[in-house]
């Protein structure tokens, strides 16, 4: 008999018991109105900044703003178009090219589809009883196709990271002193950063939790990632002479509980806000310096992750995915090895990073103004309440590893 979807989920809370309708409710409904709340926030606000600048006559940034928006749909596009699916017919082939077509020309119809689906299900869910709970929630895990997860993942990693990035660049310049486009601009970066930081959030740990249960959306790269599962002695193990054999043993760790996902979230919401204000400020003074640390950053990150058993196929991802990791940490085409010092070098070198800079153009640079003071005061407080977040996430929420031996 197949386990019901609640099963499949988090239980607990704190190892408090949660009953169905606080499942119900901290799993689905909640989620699902705060991602679609976002998302349409993000998108909304992005698209107006970009339309304002155009008819000010400001071609150029208000280009760049549309075009990162439409950068994670295209990618996509591009993405499935180079990977048709099996269909021996030409009329299928032609229909499904259709289909992928019309979604991108009418974007953002599919995802707020998606959206809404997953909304209404958690609805349904939450006010019928077994067995047609269960058929609503099974509806809403088949929200979670790999297309629409393949662009909500890109969507935060290639649109709302660059987007917060580059809006952040034109508040510090003060690129403008139109004050209603100065306070889209900080609306747009607040959700941009959220929506990095859900993305952030839900695929930090993503590999090791889909071996320990949770349902797999992303089947790309999967031979890869099994090859790179470590393997060590077992001392009951031995060869036919006596000597201790190698055997692999898998990794893995259950889906985060709701209150470790809003702790997780905090924490990176805070951390990349803090670390992207303080890059972008410094690169204000000391762009070359500033280029300088990201590059020893993101060469750092790439030696970390690259050696492997077997990584043929998965090279090309690790050099792309060491881009993001200059900012947060997402495994997914990848499983870490010794993850908890990894998280650790990450961190720590962030910190001193956004340390040393800050410290850099606040001692030696040329500035002057409450701004700066006020900036400061800013990335102190976002560092103190990151660390913080860490700290309780660390402590009382992160799911154990567990260590799966063979059983042959």
């Amino acid at each position: 008999m197949e386990r019901s979807v609640l099963d499949k989920k988090s239980t607990r809370v704190l190892n408090f018991p949660l009953t169905v309708n606080q499942q119900l409710w901290l799993v689905f409904l909640l989620p699902s109105v705060i991602e679609t709340t976002f998302y349409i926030v993000d998108l909304a606000t992005d698209l107006a900044i970009g339309i304002e600048f155009l008819s000010k006559k400001d071609i150029w940034v208000g280009s760049v703003t549309l075009l990162i928006t439409y950068s994670a749909p295209l990618v996509c596009y591009i993405t499935h178009i180079l990977n048709p699916p099996p269909e021996n017919e030409i009329k299928e082939l032609v229909g499904w090219f259709m289909v992928e077509t019309g979604a991108l020309l009418l974007y953002p119809i599919r995802p707020i589809q998606c959206f809404a689906e997953r909304l209404f299900w958690s609805i349904e869910a939450t006010r019928l009883e077994d067995p047609k709970r269960e058929d609503a929630l099974r509806a809403y895990e088949a929200t979670r196709q790999f297309k629409i997860e393949h662009y909500l993942f890109l969507q935060g990693l290639i649109h709302a990271g660059p987007q917060a990035i580059f809006q952040m660049v034109l508040l510090v310049s003060g690129y403008t002193d139109n004050p209603h486009i100065e306070k889209m601009q900080v609306l747009s970066i607040v959700t941009s950063l959220m929506s990095v930081s859900l993305i952030t959030t839900s695929y930090q740990r993503y590999e090791t939790q889909a071996k320990g249960g949770r349902s797999r959306v992303w089947k790309m790269d999967q031979d890869a990632v099994d090859a790179e599962e470590p393997t060590v002695l077992l001392a009951s193990g031995t060869s036919g002479n006596g000597l201790p054999v190698r055997r692999r043993w898998t990794k893995v760790m259950d889906e985060d509980n709701p209150i470790g996902k809003v702790t997780a979230f905090l924490f990176w919401f805070l951390f990349l806000l803090g670390r992207i204000l303080a890059l972008v400020i410094a690169a204000w003074f000391y762009p070359l310096i500033v280029l300088g640390v990201c590059a020893g950053h993101y060469f750092f990150t790439l030696l970390y992750i690259l050696p492997s058993p077997d990584c043929r196929s998965s090279i090309p991802l690790k050099i792309l995915m060491s881009f993001v990791y200059i900012f947060c940490l997402v495994e997914v085409g990848v499983q870490f090895r010794k993850s908890f010092l990894f998280y650790g070098l990450f961190f720590i070198f962030s910190c001193v990073e956004n340390l040393s800079l800050t410290l850099l153009w606040v001692l030696w640079a040329k500035w002057s103004g409450f701004w700066y003071y006020y900036a400061l005061y800013f990335m102190g407080i976002t560092h103190v309440l990151a660390i913080t977040f860490a700290g309780l996430y660390v402590k009382y929420f992160r799911p154990p590893i567990k260590r799966l031996k063979p059983t042959t």
